[in-house]
C-alpha cells in the first residue's frame, strides 16, 4: 500500500480530501485536511437533479488544485468518491468524464447504503467499542444510518433528505415551518423499528459542527470533537431552537461563519431523527466516509478490521515520537506491576490500570522535541493526537500521567479544568507515583530484572543488580501514602 493515500469525497454541499501517511503497517496519521464549498449540487434539486454549469466549473477547478496538491505532498494514490448529488444527476457520467480529463482523477459515485457503510467502518474502528447504536451522517443530499450491533453493521439506510436539499426546497422557496414538518416526518417515519437506539453516532460536518458548539456552550475542556458525548435531554430544546431561528439569528449559537447557510437545515434533520429513533446520547465521530474508505483500503487483508489489542494512535504515535520504544515498553509492564503489587494500598480500580499501562509507552515521547520541558510536550501531543479507541476520560487521564510523573505528586493546577473527565480521589496521584516509579527504575536503560512484594507496610524491590541510581531516585518521589521502599 502506498504511504501516503488521498481521499476525495464529493457531496452535494463541499469536496473535502484528506491525506493520511502510514507509519507502519496499521499505523497512519493525518498529514493534510481540506474543503472547499463548491456545491456541486446547487439548483439541482428544482431541476430534477440536473447538475448546473456553474457549480460543476468550480468542481472541477477545485479538484484540479486537488490533485496539484497531492503532487506537491508527494501523494500518489487518490481515491475520489461522489456522493448524493451526482446519484441523483442523470448528467453525472458527463461529469465524471471531465474530472477525469480535466482534472486526472477518477471518480466513482457510492450508493447511499454504501456511504452509511463507509461512515460506519470509520466508526467502529475509530471509536471506543460500539456495542449497540446507530450512526447518522447527515450530508448535503442525504442523510445516511448505519446499524451496529457488538461491533459489526447489521443494517444501512439511506433517506433523501439532506442540508442542502432542504435548503433548496424549503428555506429558500419561504414554505412554512408546517410544510418542512410533514416533509420530514413522511420521510423519517419510515425508518424500520430496528435502527432505534439509545446511543447515536454524529458523523459528518453538519453533526461536529453542533458538537463543537455545545462544547462551547459547556466550556468543555478539551477541543478535540472525535469521541465528545452529550446527553440528549440536556440539548434536545437547544436544537430545537437553531433548527427554527433566522439566518440572522444564528451567529448566536456559536457557529462558524461557512455553517451558517445550512445549519438550521441539519438541525431539522437532527432533531427529527433523535426522536423518532428514541435516542439518549450522542457520541460524536470526527471520522467518517472518508476515513472508512481509507480504512477499507488499509485493512482489505484483515476484514476491515484492525488487529485485536490494537490501537492506530498508539501505534502511529510511536512510530513517530518514541526513541526508546522497548524501554517504554518495560517502564509500562514495570508500571502495572507495581499497580498489583501495591493493590491493598492504593484501592484503585482494575479499569485504570489499561490507561497507566499506555501512559508508560508514551511518557517519553515528548522528548522528540525537547529534553527540556518534555512531560508537557508529551501532554500536547497525547491530548491532541491520541483520539482513536479512547474516551475523553480515558485520553485526559493518559495526557496527565504523561504530565505530572515526576518527584512531586500532581498539583491542583495540574489538574485544573479537567476535574470532570477525571477519576475522583487521588487516583491520578497514585497512578503518576506507580509510573514515576517505574521509570526511576530503569534510569540507565538497562531493563533491570526486577521482583516487587508488599509485605508489613513495606514495598520490597528485588534485583540482582546495586540499582543505586534507582535507590538515589526513587527516594526523590513524593509518596501518594505512608510505607517504607526496602531495595534488597
Amino acid at each position: 500500500m502506498a504511504k501516503r493515500t488521498a481521499i476525495i469525497d464529493l457531496g452535494s454541499n463541499s469536496v473535502r480530501m484528506a491525506i493520511f501517511e502510514r507509519t507502519s503497517r496499521y499505523g497512519f496519521h493525518l498529514v493534510k485536511e481540506i474543503k472547499s464549498r463548491v456545491r456541486v449540487g446547487e439548483g439541482a434539486y428544482g431541476q430534477n437533479g440536473t447538475l448546473q454549469n456553474e457549480p460543476l466549473e468550480r468542481t472541477v477547478s477545485i479538484l484540479k488544485e486537488f490533485h496539484n496538491l497531492c503532487k506537491n505532498l508527494n501523494c500518489h494514490k487518490i481515491i475520489c468518491i461522489a456522493t448524493s448529488a451526482l446519484r441523483d444527476a442523470p448528467n453525472s457520467k458527463n461529469f465524471i468524464n471531465q474530472v477525469r480529463h480535466e482534472a486526472g482523477i477518477g471518480m466513482s459515485i457510492i450508493r447511499g447504503t454504501k456511504e452509511a457503510e463507509y461512515g460506519a467502518i470509520g466508526a467502529i474502528n475509530l471509536l471506543p467499542t460500539l456495542k449497540e447504536a446507530t450512526t447518522i451522517d447527515i450530508g448535503g443530499g442525504s442523510t445516511e444510518l448505519a446499524k451496529i450491533i457488538n461491533g459489526k453493521i447489521v443494517d444501512t439506510l439511506s433517506l433523501n433528505i439532506g442540508t442542502v436539499r432542504l435548503k433548496e426546497l424549503f428555506f429558500d422557496t419561504k414554505k412554512s415551518t408546517d410544510d418542512l414538518e410533514k416533509f420530514l416526518e413522511a420521510v423519517i417515519s419510515k425508518t424500520p423499528k430496528h435502527f432505534h437506539s439509545s446511543t447515536v453516532v454524529g458523523i459528518g460536518g453538519t453533526l461536529r459542527a453542533l458538537s463543537n458548539a455545545i462544547m462551547e456552550r459547556m466550556n468543555y475542556p478539551l477541543k478535540t470533537v472525535h469521541g465528545f458525548e452529550y446527553e440528549i435531554a440536556k440539548h434536545s430544546s437547544w436544537i430545537a431552537n437553531i433548527a427554527n431561528s433566522t439566518v440572522l439569528d444564528l451567529k448566536e449559537f456559536g457557529f462558524k461563519k461557512d455553517r451558517l447557510d445550512t445549519v438550521r437545515e441539519g438541525c431539522a434533520i437532527f432533531h427529527k431523527l433523535i426522536l423518532t429513533l428514541k435516542a439518549e446520547q450522542v457520541i460524536t465521530s470526527g471520522a467518517g466516509v472518508r476515513e472508512g474508505v481509507f480504512l477499507n483500503d488499509l485493512l482489505r487483508q484483515a476484514h476491515g478490521r484492525f488487529p485485536a489489542n490494537f490501537n492506530p494512535s498508539i501505534r502511529s504515535l510511536m512510530d513517530r515520537f518514541a526513541s526508546n520504544p522497548k524501554d517504554d515498553t518495560y517502564i509500562a509492564k514495570c508500571a502495572c506491576k507495581l499497580f498489583d503489587v501495591l493493590a491493598p494500598l492504593h484501592k484503585v480500580d482494575d479499569s485504570c490500570k489499561s490507561q497507566l499501562h499506555i501512559s508508560g509507552k508514551l511518557h517519553s515521547i515528548g522528548r522528540s522535541l525537547s529534553f527540556y520541558q518534555s512531560h508537557l510536550h508529551g501532554f500536547y501531543f497525547i491530548i491532541n493526537n491520541l483520539n482513536f479507541g479512547f474516551t475523553h476520560k480515558e485520553k485526559t487521564l493518559i495526557a496527565l500521567l504523561v504530565k505530572t510523573h515526576h518527584n512531586k505528586l500532581p498539583s491542583f493546577s495540574d489538574l485544573s479544568g479537567y476535574e470532570d473527565l477525571l477519576p475522583e480521589g487521588n487516583v491520578v496521584g497514585w497512578l503518576s507515583f506507580l509510573l514515576s516509579f517505574a521509570k526511576c527504575l530503569n534510569i540507565d536503560f538497562s531493563k533491570p530484572k526486577i521482583e516487587f512484594y508488599y509485605k508489613n507496610h513495606t514495598l520490597h524491590v528485588k534485583s540482582d543488580g546495586s540499582m543505586q541510581l534507582a535507590k538515589e531516585a526513587v527516594k526523590k518521589l513524593v509518596k501518594p501514602a505512608s510505607f517504607a521502599i526496602a531495595f534488597r
